[in-house]
């Protein structure tokens, strides 16, 4: 670390500490600092004198640090990017998962055009790409310090456990030490039931007495599961009175078996298709719109889930814009509605966590709406009433003794 030496030097963005010595029967000062992975090196400065010593120091400290494995120079974006997606696909690591960082690593070389691969970002360049991302819109809103942080730990996370640690493609991680921008706690949103009544009348009224979305919303809103998941579940996962997400398919990697009320349950029985849940939904659908008179020769006629969840994303994108007095809500607050209602019911959040699918501390940051006033004063209440209970039985038996 820098602080632990009496000499620093910024080479490629990075913060080098140093020191000069001479050893014992040496003429020479010799230059102590370490090299990008950590390891401790000592270098022969050539010089007798310390002010040039140091110099000398600085320059050796450079040319290291510039310094990379010629077989990452020969690495480009593309190749790169090849070996990525085919070792995450043989990692187990989810389509979703790799999109993610394929679009993580498109936004890098679209900032830095003129980089050939991973090994041109130094960390003053991921630092430049922090505060880039913050300011340059291109016309539309700022992005959020939220989604710029998350970017930011993304790549970092990209980098140390796929690029250096598994490929070995680089010997460093810029990012390691960029700083994500600082975040203010989001307000968790939810929907409340007069909400939820409202949204199920407009889907109605836009499509009649059509089963399917209802019945698909009531499952989201019961089990406060993610879209996705729920898109994706096949016929023979509803069976014994539940529903059955695999673990194949939660972001969590566990099996849930969700219980559902009879009728709730009789609904999906009822509409389910032969391989697919929701399979009818292509046919069903162009059957509304034909009846409606609306545009239908683009639609696929086959079944996809991500279809599926992209035709609720813009029901739900329709519906705010045809009711800008409502509070906009979005498919993913079902969700948060769950787990809030978990916690106001009194449920320990553990189990909680459990039933609905969420690791506890993502939980209760993300997905429980709480008024934290209503809880410190709960807190304080319940601990002055035990303070108060130990002062009086301390003076019964005072005045029994």
């Amino acid at each position: 670390m820098p602080r632990a030496f009496p000499h620093s030097h910024l080479s490629q963005g990075e913060l080098v500490g140093f020191s000069v010595k001479k050893r014992p029967g040496e003429s020479h000062y010799f230059a102590y600092f370490r090299d990008r992975s950590g390891k401790r090196l000592e270098r022969d400065t050539g010089q007798t004198g310390q002010i040039k010593a140091v110099d000398a120091a600085r320059a050796i400290i450079e040319k290291v640090y510039a310094i990379f494995d010629p077989t990452e120079a020969e690495i480009d974006w593309d190749d790169v990017l090849a070996r990525l997606k085919a070792r995450l696909a043989t990692g187990g690591i989810r389509p979703a998962t790799i999109n993610y960082y394929e679009k993580a690593l498109r936004s890098v070389r679209t900032m830095y055009p003129e980089s050939k691969g991973p090994t041109h970002i130094t960390a003053r360049l991921a630092a430049e790409f922090r505060d880039r991302m913050m300011s340059v819109c291109e016309g539309k809103k700022p992005r959020s310090a939220h989604y710029v942080a998350g970017l930011i730990i993304g790549l970092s996370a990209l980098w140390r456990k796929w690029l250096m640690e598994d490929l070995k493609l680089v010997s460093t991680n810029p990012w390691e030490k960029v700083k994500p921008p600082k975040t203010d706690k989001v307000t968790v949103k939810t929907i409340t039931d007069e909400h939820i009544e409202h949204l199920f009348v407009w889907v109605n009224e836009r499509f009649g007495d059509w089963a399917l979305p209802r019945v698909f919303l009531q499952i989201k809103a019961y089990t406060g599961c993610r879209l996705m998941d729920l898109c994706s579940l096949r016929s023979d996962q509803l069976r014994e009175g539940r529903l059955i997400f695999p673990a194949d398919l939660t972001k969590g990697r566990k099996e849930r078996r969700v219980p559902l009320p009879p009728d709730l349950y009789a609904d999906l029985e009822a509409i389910k298709g032969s391989t697919h849940l929701w399979e009818r939904h292509p046919a069903e659908l162009k059957a509304k719109l034909v009846a409606k008179g609306w545009p239908s020769h683009q639609m696929k006629e086959e079944f996809s889930p991500k279809r599926l969840y992209f035709w609720f994303e813009a029901l739900f994108a329709q519906y705010r814009a045809a009711n800008p007095d409502k509070p906009p809500i979005t498919t993913h607050m079902f969700r948060k509605t769950a787990f809030t209602k978990a916690w106001a019911a009194g449920i320990d959040p553990r189990k909680a966590s459990i039933a609905i699918g969420c690791n506890i501390d993502t939980m209760m940051k993300h997905y429980v709406a709480m008024d934290e006033q209503e809880v410190t004063d709960d807190v304080y209440a319940a601990l002055n009433a035990k303070s108060k209970k130990a002062a009086d039985s301390e003076s019964r038996n005072g005045e029994a003794s």
